[in-house]
C-alpha cells in the first residue's frame, strides 16, 4: 500500500506541474485561456488528494503523521474551486477570467500545502 501511496503523491504533484505548464503555455501565447493540461491536472489534483487522504485515515498508510484536516479541508475547496473554474473556463467565450482564477488558486494551494 505505501508504493501506491507514494505514486499517489507522484501523480499529486503531477496534477499541479500540469496546471502550472498550462497556464504558463497560454501566458506565453498571449492566448490566456483554459487548455487541456489545466483541465486535466486540476481533475488529477482532486482524485489523487482524495484517494491519499482516504488510505491515510483509513490506516492503511503507516508510520505518518496524523492529518491536518483543517489544511486538507482548505485544500479540498480551493482544488473543487480550480477544477469548476476550469471546467466553466473552457466552455465560455472569453476565459481570461478563469485563466487567471486558475492561477492564482493553483498558487493559493500550493502555499497552502506547504505552510500551515
Amino acid at each position: 500500500m505505501k508504493l501506491f501511496y507514494e505514486l499517489l503523491v507522484a501523480l499529486h504533484v503531477v496534477g499541479v506541474i500540469a496546471i502550472a505548464y498550462g497556464f504558463f503555455k497560454e501566458l506565453h501565447a498571449g492566448t490566456r485561456g483554459i487548455n487541456p493540461a489545466m483541465l486535466h491536472g486540476a481533475s488529477t489534483q482532486v482524485l489523487t488528494g482524495i484517494l491519499m487522504v482516504g488510505l491515510r485515515e483509513s490506516g492503511q498508510i503507516l508510520g505518518e503523521e496524523d492529518l491536518n484536516m483543517s489544511k486538507i479541508g482548505i485544500k479540498l475547496l480551493v482544488s473543487l474551486a480550480i477544477l469548476a473554474a476550469c471546467v466553466i473556463g473552457k466552455r465560455a467565450s472569453d476565459s481570461k477570467k478563469y485563466w487567471a482564477v486558475v492561477g492564482a488558486l493553483t498558487l493559493v494551494n500550493v502555499v497552502v500545502a506547504t505552510s500551515l
